[in-house]
Order: C-alpha cells, then structure tokens, then sequence
C-alpha cells in the first residue's frame, strides 16, 4: 500500500519506495530459485545486482495498493535477468512501473562471480518456462 509518507513532494510514490519494493520483491524471486538470504553467512554466497532499468508508467498515489509480479526472463552462466511489475490493485491491475534487473550469483569471501548452482537453474528454468 501506498502511504502519505512515502509520496514526494509532488504526491506521488517516491522513487526511493518503488526502489524497496523492488528489491523485496527480487528477494521473494531468490527465495522459489533456493537462495535463502539468512543462509548467506554460512553459504557465503549472495547476489550482486549489476544492471537496472526502470520504468514508470502510471503514477502511485496515497491510498493505492501495490501488487509485485516478478518472473525470470534470462538465465546467463552466472547470473539471471528478472522483470518485476508493479501493478495497482486489486481488481485494476494497471502496470504503474516494471524494472528489469541482472542479478549475478557472488562469493562473498572472493568478491567474484561464480556459477550458477545445479538446484538453482534447474528451478529458474522452470520459472522461466512457465511464463512462456
């Protein structure tokens, strides 16, 4: 839901609050691929988000409920592409903005890129099928 406190000056939702939407929503994406974000400490594996490309569509004002809607849409050897849209609901169902982001798969104690996991792609290939 969209608060009065999250509206800028102009009163509509403030980029910094699309911003946070959408990375919970990428979180819940890693999440159904296997990646579990309090597993990181022991696993010492992450993600590090290199590419975003937002747009906005329709305005989000106070009062608005949110609907994110995320999907894989690229599978590279050590990183994925994602879109997730959000759209105004329920009912409604307006596209009001859509980011598009690469995630790459990260060892946290070398700082490099590694590997997609076998049980990682095997599951973000399902979901990229099913949205075909």
């Amino acid at each position: 839901m969209v608060y009065p406190w999250q509206c800028d000056v102009m009163g509509h939702f403030a980029t910094q609050n699309y911003m946070r939407i959408f990375d919970d929503a990428t979180y819940h994406l890693l999440a159904l691929v296997g990646y579990v974000l309090r597993d990181a400490t022991d696993s010492h594996r992450g993600w590090a988000d290199v590419s975003h490309q937002v747009e906005y569509r329709r305005e989000l004002l106070a009062g608005d409920l949110i609907v994110a809607v995320s999907s894989i849409v690229r599978l590279g050897k050590t990183s994925l592409t994602y879109r997730t849209r959000l759209l105004r609901g329920p009912g409604d169902g307006v596209e009001c903005a859509t980011l598009t982001g690469v995630a790459v798969h990260f060892d946290l104690r070398r700082r490099t890129s590694i590997d997609l996991p076998t049980e990682f792609r095997a599951r973000a290939e399902a979901l990229f099928k099913s949205r075909l």
